[in-house]
C-alpha cells in the first residue's frame, strides 16, 4: 500500500469521524441513498441513521426477559474445569452451531466439546435429544475448538467442519442424524499440517455455486514451546500470542463437491497478520463477490477484499478496519455484520481485551468504516470486559438490530495479575439499540439466569421453538450449557426468511435481501459464520415493530438472479425457494 493512499484513507476517516454519532433525521426521513450505489457525496454519508430527541436509559422496554432453559429442554452437558494454571491452549475455549440437520424445520444444536462434539435433535421446539452416540461424532477424539456448517456436497444436507488443536474434520451429513468422517477423501488433512484451528467457515468465494472453506489458524504452539509467563513476581498464566509466532489461515476451493483444493497463500492469505480468531463474512461493495474480515488477536486486523478468481486484497487499514479509533489494534475474539443505524449497509461489531473498548465499525459505503463505539457509548460500556462471542440480535422485534455479548477472561488468575476489578467469570453482555444512537446493557436489569458469571467463549443466535423471538445459545468454557429463551413480553411483529437456493449451493449461502416498507429498510445477508468459533442459525430475522407486513422483499441470489416478493405477512416464517414465486 502506497504511502499516499494510506494518508488519504485516515484523512478520509478523520472527516467522517466527525458525523459520527451526531444527531440525524428522524426514522421516517426517506432513505436517499440506493443500496449498492457509491456517492462521493458526505451529505449523503448518514440517511435515516438517528431520529432527533435525547437517547435516555429510561426509554429501555421493561418487559425485556431471558431465562436459562438449557437443563430443562435436555441441554445438560458442562464444559469441565480446565488444570491451574490455566495454558494458552486450556483458556481458548469452544463454539457451538444452531443448524437443521434433518431439514424438519427445527434447529438442531451442535456443542464443540472435547474429546467429542456433541450433537442435539431439536424436537419441535419442546426439548432437545441427545444424538451424540448415533450420530457418528464419537469416531472422532481430540482436542476440538470451533466448527462450521454447510451443505459442501449439494445433496440438501447440512454438513459440519469441526476445528481442532492440530487436528480438523468433515462430516458428511448422512441422513439428518448419522455423519460419516470424509475428511481425508475430501483431500484434508485431518493432523491440520500441526496448525491450531480456530473460527472457519463455508461461502462460495468464485461464484461457481460451490461453497468453498476458510480456516483461520492461531499460533505455532506444541509440546516444546513456552507454557507459562510471569506477570508479577511469582504469579504466573498462560501466555499471550506474541509469544508465538503467528499461523495464517487458509482458502480451500470445492472441487464441485468431490473434496477441496487448497488456494495458494499468494492470493491473498499472505497478506494477512495471523492470529486469527473470527472470521465474518460479507459482500462489501455489493458486487456479488464475498469479502470476509478475520479478526486477529492483538494484531492488525484483515479484510479480504474479493477481486474474483480467488484473488483477495486486504484492504484493512484503506477501509478503517485495522484498528480501532485510537489506533490500538484490536484483540478480537468475535463479531458479527449488522445493520445497526438502519441506513442499509451492514456494520460490524468486534470485542476487544479487557481496559479496551469493542469496536462498533459503522458502514459509511465506498468500502470506508469508522469507529462508532464512543458516540454510541458502547466504548464506555465494554470497557470492563473481555469479550468472546458476538451476535446482533433484535431483541423484541423493534427493527433495531441489539448487540450480545459473552465474555471472560482468559487468565484463571486475572485478579491476582490485573486486581480484583478483573475477574476471570464475567457476566454476558446484552445491549439494547435505541434506535442507533446508542447502546444501553439491560443485564443489571434481567433476573439471575442472565447475570450470572462464566467463562464465556462462543455463541450463537438460535429461535428454537419457532416462536419468532429470538433466543440466545453460550458456552460457559467451565460451566453448564446456556440456552436463554427470549421471553419478551412484546406486541411487536417479525419475519423469519428460510431460503432454498439452486444446487449447488442448495443454503443460498452470500444471498443479500432487502426489505422494504414505506421509508423503512432492512439489509441482511445469508452468512452464519461468525460470533467466535460458532455458527448461527442461517435464516434471517427481522423485527417489523408494529408492522403488520413488510411491503416488498428483495432477494439477490448468488446465481446472480433477483426475486422480488410484494405484501409479505408478518408473524411467520416464510420458505423462499429460487426461481419459485
Amino acid at each position: 500500500m502506497s504511502r499516499v493512499k494510506l494518508l488519504l484513507a485516515m484523512l478520509w476517516v478523520a472527516i467522517v469521524v466527525a458525523g459520527c454519532g451526531a444527531p440525524e433525521p428522524s426514522r421516517n426521513a426517506p432513505v436517499e441513498q440506493k443500496l449498492g450505489t457509491e456517492s462521493a457525496s458526505p451529505a449523503l454519508l448518514f440517511p435515516t441513521v438517528k431520529p432527533s430527541g435525547d437517547s435516555s436509559e429510561s426509554s429501555v422496554p421493561g418487559t425485556l426477559a431471558f431465562v436459562d432453559v438449557a437443563r430443562e429442554r435436555g441441554l445438560t452437558y458442562e464444559w469441565p474445569m480446565k488444570p491451574r494454571p490455566m495454558t494458552a491452549l486450556d483458556a481458548f475455549g469452544a463454539g457451538c452451531a444452531a443448524f437443521d440437520a434433518d431439514n424438519d424445520g427445527w434447529q438442531d444444536i451442535l456443542l464443540v466439546a472435547s474429546p467429542t462434539p456433541l450433537l442435539f435433535r431439536n424436537e419441535e421446539g419442546l426439548r432437545f435429544t441427545n444424538l451424540t452416540d448415533e450420530s457418528g461424532l464419537k469416531s472422532i477424539s481430540g482436542h476440538w475448538t470451533g466448527c462450521a456448517v454447510g451443505d459442501y456436497d449439494a445433496d440438501g444436507l447440512l454438513d459440519l467442519f469441526i476445528t481442532g488443536y492440530h487436528q480438523l474434520r468433515l462430516m458428511k451429513n448422512v441422513d439428518g442424524r448419522h455423519f460419516r468422517d470424509v475428511t481425508v477423501s475430501a483431500g484434508l488433512d485431518p493432523s491440520n499440517q500441526g496448525y491450531w484451528g480456530a473460527s472457519a467457515g463455508f461461502m462460495d468465494l468464485d461464484g461457481d455455486g460451490w461453497i468453498d472453506l476458510v480456516i483461520l489458524n492461531y499460533v505455532v504452539y506444541g509440546p516444546d514451546s513456552q507454557k507459562y509467563c510471569e506477570y508479577a513476581p511469582g504469579v504466573i498464566s498462560g501466555c499471550g500470542p506474541r509469544t508465538y509466532p503467528p499461523e495464517r489461515g487458509q482458502i480451500w476451493r470445492n472441487k464441485g463437491g468431490t473434496g477441496f483444493e487448497l488456494v495458494p497463500e499468494s492470493q491473498g492469505m499472505q497478506q494477512t497478520h495471523g492470529v486469527g480468531l473470527v472470521l465474518a463474512f460479507t459482500d462489501l461493495d455489493d458486487d456479488g463477490r464475498q469479502d470476509f474480515y478475520i479478526g486477529n488477536d492483538g494484531v492488525t486486523a484483515d479484510l479480504m477484499f474479493n477481486r474474483g478468481n480467488f484473488e483477495f486484497e486486504n484492504i484493512a487499514v484503506l477501509a478503517g478496519v485495522a484498528t480501532s479509533d485510537d489506533g490500538g489494534a484490536v484483540s478480537a475474539m468475535g463479531a458479527d455484520w449488522g445493520d445497526y443505524n438502519r441506513d442499509g449497509r451492514l456494520d460490524l461489531a468486534v470485542t476487544n481485551w479487557q481496559g479496551d473498548s469493542f469496536v462498533l465499525f459503522q458502514n459509511l459505503g465506498n468500502r470506508l468504516f469508522v469507529d462508532c463505539a464512543r458516540s454510541t457509548d458502547l466504548a464506555r460500556a465494554t470497557r470492563n470486559h473481555l469479550g468472546f462471542g458476538s451476535k446482533w440480535i433484535d431483541f423484541e422485534n423493534d427493527g433495531w438490530p441489539d448487540l450480545f455479548f459473552v465474555n471472560g477472561h482468559v487468565y484463571d488468575n486475572s485478579a491476582e495479575i490485573h486486581g480484583s476489578s478483573v475477574p476471570f467469570r464475567q457476566p454476558m453482555c446484552l445491549f439494547w439499540n435505541d434506535r442507533g444512537r446508542k447502546f444501553f446493557d439491560i443485564v443489571p436489569r434481567l433476573g439471575t439466569d442472565v447475570q450470572r458469571t462464566m467463562v464465556g467463549r462462543g455463541s450463537v443466535t438460535i429461535d428454537f421453538n419457532n416462536d419468532g423471538r429470538v433466543d440466545l445459545l453460550a458456552v460457559d468454557y467451565e460451566g453448564p450449557t446456556v440456552l436463554l429463551e427470549n421471553r419478551t413480553d412484546t406486541s411487536n411483529h417479525w419475519l423469519t426468511i428460510d431460503l432454498r437456493g439452486k444446487a449447488p449451493n442448495t443454503f443460498a449461502y452470500g444471498t443479500r435481501l432487502t426489505g422494504k416498507a414505506g421509508d423503512r429498510i432492512w439489509v441482511a445477508e445469508v452468512s452464519p459464520a461468525s460470533s467466535y468459533l460458532s455458527s448461527s442459525d442461517p435464516r434471517i430475522h427481522w423485527g417489523l415493530a408494529e408492522l403488520k407486513s413488510l411491503e416488498s422483499l428483495t432477494i439477490r441470489w448468488p446465481t446472480g438472479a433477483s426475486q422480488t416478493l410484494n405484501n409479505i405477512p408478518a408473524d411467520r416464517v416464510l420458505r423462499v425457494v429460487e426461481g419459485q414465486p
